[in-house]
């Protein structure tokens, strides 16, 4: 598993009841004759290195043609039968949603299973068939779309669209007018074949294009996920910075509300983004942070100053991605 340099460890548990930086940008995976990664900013640099019609050209040029383009796209180039090594030495960059140049099943598969393995960032796969994506139904952190026209870089326009808008703001389903990419003419039988097999199209409902779920592959909704892997990497981001520039964070109260302070402050712009769910009876977001005292803490780990004590909870937004009306006429 690939291991950062850090000395924080955010670790979150999604409890299901029965019944920072880079979090938008992509990285293009594509196969050559050695393992390399590079960054762009803008089209024309990636196209010194990428000819027009390439794979890495077509999706950064539907990357970069969406309102809200990321500021870069990382390549990353990965040697035959080596997408996961690539991954794992490219996993601390930059980027967030893994895409690839050109599709096959054996490379999605191990660059899927590879993200799913760290349970951190996304894997976005355009497959033409809903029966493609099979063989990721267990994965969640595997988007898949579906569409008919491989020409067309949905996966790409998708993530060029979704990925920076502020975490948890929005939802990826009703995604409207992608750049370049023109709605499937599909009934509702085969509509309902991609979301049975978690997939998500690109159609026109009321006459507007839009994308037609918003979940990965796994069934999770990727506007949830997404938020978590923000707490998660902000948490670490924040509390780090606060090691580095205290010059002695004292193993005492004092010291322990400051961590306390640093997650709480965390959990509230959680809540002002959309990614914490409020309150209904009060308007108050619904977490809760524990910051055990000294005094609660096994002294060894105060003698080798690691504080254990430190935990949240909170609980996910929703969004409503349907509607039933009622009506009742009366004569």
């Amino acid at each position: 598993m690939a291991q950062p340099i850090s000395d924080v460890t955010v670790k979150i548990t999604v409890q299901t009841p029965t019944s920072v930086v880079g979090l938008g940008n992509p990285a293009i995976f594509v196969k050559g004759l050695t393992a390399g990664m590079k960054s762009y900013s803008d089209l024309e640099g990636l196209a010194a290195d990428y000819a027009v019609g390439t794979g890495v050209y077509n999706k950064a040029k539907t990357i970069f043609a969406q309102i809200n383009k990321p500021a870069k796209v990382l390549v990353v180039t990965y040697a035959e039968g080596a997408v996961a090594a690539a991954a794992d030495n490219a996993f601390y960059e930059d980027w967030h949603f893994a895409l690839l140049a050109e599709y096959n099943e054996t490379d999605a598969l191990a660059l899927s299973n590879f993200v799913e393995e760290q349970n951190y960032k996304f894997v976005v796969l355009q497959v033409e068939m809903a029966e493609e994506l099979l063989p990721y139904e267990n994965n969640s952190l595997t988007i898949g779309v579906v569409h008919s026209k491989p020409a067309e870089a949905l996966d790409a326009a998708l993530v060029g669209d979704a990925a920076n808008a502020t975490v948890g703001s929005i939802t990826w389903k009703f995604r409207q007018n992608l750049a370049g990419i023109t709605p499937d003419n599909i009934n509702r039988t085969e509509l309902d074949a991609i979301h049975a097999a978690g997939g998500i199209a690109y159609v026109s409902k009321a006459g507007v294009s839009q994308t037609s779920e918003g979940k990965t592959v796994g069934g999770e909704f990727i506007d949830a996920i997404h938020g978590e892997h923000w707490v998660k990497a902000t948490i670490e981001s924040r509390v780090q910075s606060l090691l580095a520039n205290t010059d002695k964070l004292s193993f005492d109260a004092n010291g322990i509300a400051l961590l306390d302070a640093e997650l709480t402050t965390v959990l509230q712009q959680a809540f002002i983004n959309g990614i914490v769910d409020m309150v209904d009876e009060s308007g108050e977001p619904d977490f809760a942070v524990v910051a055990l005292q000294r005094a609660d803490l096994d002294p060894a780990d105060i003698a080798a100053r690691n504080y254990k004590g430190l935990s949240f909870t909170y609980r996910r937004s929703g969004a409503i991605h349907s509607v039933a009306v009622t009506g009742t006429v009366e004569v």
